[in-house]
Parts: C-alpha cells; sequence; structure tokens
C-alpha cells in the first residue's frame, strides 16, 4: 500500500519529459527537459545538468508553456493584487464603456466652519436658581458642520457623455446631553446627485451633505461656578458615517454600506 502511494504521489508531481526552451525574466534561456514541478518551482534536465528554477524567474509565456494550470491562478491573483492596491480594473467593456481606461477615488470628510456667538433666548422661569445663575453665566457659541464627498474620474473619453448619479446616506449621532436649545439634525437618507459629463477627460466632483451643528460654552469674564454645577464645554450632534453608491451610465462603480468600502470587482475600484 505504501509503496502504491509513492507510485501515485510521483505520478502527480512527474511531468512526462519534453524539450522546452524556458524565458528568463531578467533575459537569457535555458533548454532542456523539464522532468518535476510543483507550484513553486520546477526542475529542468539541460545539456550542463539539472537546474531548479522557481516561476517567478520565468517570462509569463513559459509559466504558461510549461504550467498551464499555474498560469490561470497567477493571473486571477494578479488581477486581485491590482484591483485591491492599484484601483485599476478589469478590461470588461459595459454600456460601451472601456472600464480599463478609467481611474475612480472617493474621499469622504467631514468640515466644520468657525465657532460664532449666539444669544440663547430660554425661559429660564421654569428652572432652579442654580441653573438660572449658571446660564447666565456662560456665553455659547455655535458651529455649522457638513459632510463632504470628493469624486474624481479620470481616463473618460472626451468624445463622449456620459451621466454620473451618486446616491448617499449621511448619517448623523444626536447628542442626548446636549443643552435643550441645540438644534438636533436627522441623517439624510438616500439623497440622489446627478452629473451629466461630456467634452472632458477629468472630473473632480463635491456633494456636500445638509449641516449639523455643534456647540461649545465659555464662562463670561469674572463669572465662577460651583463646583455642582457641571458646565458642558462642547457637545451637539456628530457624524456616523455614510452609505454611497456611485453609478456611470447605469453600471455600478463604486458601492460603500455603513462605513465598510465594498466594491463592484467587475468595474471601477477606488
Amino acid at each position: 500500500m505504501k509503496k502504491l502511494t509513492v507510485i501515485l504521489l510521483a505520478l502527480l508531481l512527474v511531468v512526462v519529459c519534453f524539450p522546452t526552451t524556458v524565458y528568463l525574466r531578467k533575459g537569457g534561456t535555458v533548454e532542456g527537459e523539464v522532468i518535476w514541478k510543483d507550484d513553486e518551482k520546477f526542475v529542468i534536465k539541460a545539456a550542463d545538468g539539472e537546474k531548479t528554477l522557481k516561476w517567478r524567474q520565468l517570462k509569463n509565456k513559459s509559466i504558461e508553456e510549461i504550467h498551464p494550470e499555474l498560469y490561470e491562478k497567477l493571473k486571477v491573483k494578479a488581477l486581485e493584487k491590482k484591483i485591491n492596491i492599484d484601483g485599476k480594473v478589469t478590461k470588461e467593456k459595459k454600456n460601451g464603456i472601456d472600464f480599463s481606461r478609467i481611474h475612480l477615488s472617493v474621499e469622504k470628510t467631514e468640515k466644520g466652519g468657525a465657532y460664532k456667538k449666539v444669544n440663547i433666548d430660554l425661559d429660564l422661569d421654569k428652572y432652579s436658581s442654580s441653573v438660572k445663575r449658571e446660564w447666565k453665566s456662560i456665553r455659547f457659541y455655535e458651529k455649522e458642520c457638513y459632510g463632504k464627498i470628493n469624486i474624481k474620474l479620470n481616463g473618460l473619453d472626451s468624445k463622449k457623455k456620459y451621466y454620473l448619479k451618486t446616491i448617499y446616506s449621511h448619517y448623523i449621532k444626536n447628542d442626548e446631553n446636549a443643552r435643550p436649545f441645540a438644534k438636533k439634525t436627522s441623517s439624510e437618507k438616500n439623497i440622489v446627485k446627478t452629473n451629466n459629463l461630456s467634452g472632458e477627460i477629468s472630473y473632480d466632483i463635491d456633494i456636500t451633505s445638509s449641516p449639523f451643528y455643534c456647540y461649545k460654552e465659555k464662562l463670561k469674564s469674572g463669572c465662577q461656578l460651583n463646583e455642582d454645577n457641571k458646565r458642558k464645554k462642547e457637545y451637539g450632534d456628530k457624524a456616523d458615517g455614510w452609505d454611497i453608491s456611485i453609478w456611470l451610465d447605469d453600471t455600478l462603480i463604486y458601492k460603500e454600506i455603513n462605513r465598510k468600502c465594498r466594491m463592484d470587482p467587475k468595474n471601477i475600484l477606488h
């Protein structure tokens, strides 16, 4: 049984010898008969003896000739690496668009303006004397914030017309401990923005969300608070992620759900 197993393994690994010319990546060739191979290396019997070479030393055409199954595996891995690192795409054409020529980048940021003093007009009669004293001792400032999506497209055909559609949701987390006067903003969901593109090969497109608001407080000069009065310094609503999908002529080219980026592997990647 053991002998049979050894024979079967040998049959899996040993290749019928055949004369071939191996082309090396750094130049030069090796001529001989391939007598053994696996997915890491192979052995060739040349005129000056046996040589062990690794597949990465060979040009693609030699890998394809000697080990076509491995060649197909390497092509898939190379494509995946290209997608994940370079942000390039397959050479598939869809809807008349050659996506291999197009590059896409998507960046999301949260922007905020400068704090501005706001006058708070509240009915203080329902509050205790200590709360009234605290609030009269404080200046309130408000800042308008917003989310921004920046889309860069390069490699379009300037002679063609394109229709770009972006659908986004911008999630806002309300501050439950904010002062009663603080504005509370609702999340934006499934907002559609469209752009007609023509005449250029590159586009830089900005999309801005609806505003949300942050606040801070400062003591008026000369005022003091008791230790029991825990004054808030900064508070307000906060951005809590995005859902984004981008379509070019009805082909999905970018998709991000709940802050986890997921791409359509057949089309443009960022």
